[in-house]
């Protein structure tokens, strides 16, 4: 039987930094991935600076740079103009392959069109049947993880998403964020500029606003703000925020997989990216402690409002709408997009 001192399951942004954080090291690593091509999540394609700057990712990755933003309430709307870019658009797909090029001149052996179907002790089994051992195991595989499932973790705090891609000719580097207390209980709709088309999508928990109510109420705001989504890609998709923990004696959870990924705004990518860090420094014996107490923070404050929002049930678009006011105090805006961006 074959054997790696650590296996990755899933190349997605998570396994594959924590893949190229290992490869300074003598181990044998193995990645894996189910599809054909690595990343090709769906997702509104948004990453923020924080994780531009964690990658160093080049202009030619990069659809948009964003320095307009706009918030709206149902009766206020705050609009800013930034010198430097607060988030950035990319292809998820091309992103994914420019992940995967960076890992071409180590040593991490990748493996696409492997399933891994089952997990015993110490080791797994790709596509029924093939059997390999490992020291290590990183579930790097979203948040339908067979790694998680694997160690007998409930997931339980879910968004579901639903979400169009509109087809332009001419795309503003704007980004629209809808705080609709009416349609979408404590979430929102984002509108985020691409290459040539423009992703706009609502999410909200299931324990809150059924994905079938979700689904018909973005239907409603899509007609009420007069957007045509008859020529558009429909896509849905879940997003993960049941964090419990990532180290599970020799067996580590990063990304989705890990429930990283904001309940509140939906972001991830910057989330994963910082947990493939965090494991891959555990698995060397490097410090981790301040990195992971940092991400986990900055969840925290995020889930800490939403719940917030869903304790004041009908005063919520009041603080909707206090929010839209408080960006307008230049200190309030700047911390917070400081935090955020």
């Amino acid at each position: 039987m074959e054997y790696f001192d650590v296996i990755i399951v899933g190349a997605g942004p998570a396994g594959m930094w924590c893949a190229e954080k290992l490869s300074d090291t003598n181990l044998s690593v193995l990645l894996l991935e189910k599809n054909n091509e690595p990343g090709n999540k769906i997702c509104a394609g948004g990453i923020t600076r924080k994780g531009i700057l964690m990658l160093d990712i080049p202009d030619e990755i990069v659809e948009q740079k964003v320095n307009n933003f706009v918030l709206h309430s149902r009766h206020f709307k705050h609009a800013k103009e930034w010198p430097v870019p607060i988030t950035y658009t990319v292809n998820r797909l091309e992103f994914g392959n420019w992940q995967l090029q960076r890992l071409k001149n180590t040593d991490i052996q990748y493996r696409n069109n492997a399933r891994v179907t089952a997990i015993k002790e110490n080791q797994i089994i790709i596509n029924g049947r093939e059997a390999i051992g490992f020291k290590y195991l990183v579930g790097a595989d979203g948040p339908v993880s067979i790694v998680r499932k694997h160690l007998k973790l409930p997931v339980e705090k879910v968004l579901a998403t639903v979400q169009y891609y509109i087809p332009l000719e001419t795309v503003e580097p704007k980004m629209e964020l809808f705080l609709d207390h009416k349609y979408f209980h404590s979430w929102y709709v984002w509108l985020f500029p691409h290459k040539n088309r423009i992703a706009v999508g609502a999410c909200s928990n299931a324990k809150w606003l059924s994905g079938k109510k979700l689904k018909n109420n973005f239907h409603r705001w899509l007609k009420e703000k007069g957007i045509d989504v008859s020529n558009a890609e429909y896509q849905s998709f879940p997003i993960s925020y049941d964090y419990r923990g990532l180290k599970f004696n020799n067996t580590f959870l990063v990304g989705e997989a890990a429930g990283m990924a904001s309940g509140f705004t939906g972001e991830g990518i910057y989330q994963s990216l910082v947990s493939g860090e965090v494991v891959s420094n555990i698995i060397k014996g490097e410090p981790y402690e301040e990195l992971l107490a940092e991400i986990l923070q900055y969840n925290d404050y995020q889930h800490k409002f939403l719940e917030l929002l869903q304790k004041i049930g009908p005063l919520r678009g009041l603080a909707h709408d206090l929010i839209i006011l408080l960006l307008r105090n230049s200190f309030v805006n700047k911390r917070i997009t400081e935090g955020f961006s």
